[in-house]
């Protein structure tokens, strides 16, 4: 599962110290200064004529929001440089690649996610990650 992976990575960015990050929605905290949440677009399993998929490419949106603009710039760099061109092994989660896609900013205060005074800043990245099978 690449969320487990981008969490891993995220989490560990020194940069990022007091940055809360978030996997789909934020907990019902008031005055969350500045966090990152993230979630996935979609799937496309690679075809294999023996059997399942052994390599998939997830699209990946990460949100950055903060109450300044440069805040939001600032993590939004953090963000990209811990993620973009990164491979290897993440929270047991094989990680082929990450490539970052595209960014855009909001430049009107966001309504979504209850963030109204919020600045935020959307990147978007593609992922090639070996999918895990229970048993």
């Amino acid at each position: 599962m690449i969320e487990k992976a981008i969490y891993k990575i995220l989490s560990d960015v020194v940069q990022l110290g007091g940055v809360n990050v978030y996997f789909g929605t934020i907990p019902q905290v008031p005055n969350l200064e500045k966090y990152i949440v993230f979630y996935r677009n979609g799937t496309t399993p690679y075809d294999s004529k023996s059997g399942r998929s052994t390599l998939d490419a997830a699209d990946i949106q990460c949100n950055i929001f903060a109450q300044d603009a440069d805040t939001c710039a600032d993590i939004s760099e953090y963000v990209r440089g811990a993620l973009d061109r990164v491979s290897g092994t993440f929270d047991l989660i094989v990680v082929q690649s990450i490539q970052f896609n595209n960014q855009v900013t909001m430049f009107e205060f966001n309504d979504t996610y209850n963030t109204k005074g919020l600045y935020q800043i959307s990147q978007y990245y593609s992922c090639r990650v070996e999918p895990q099978y229970l048993p």
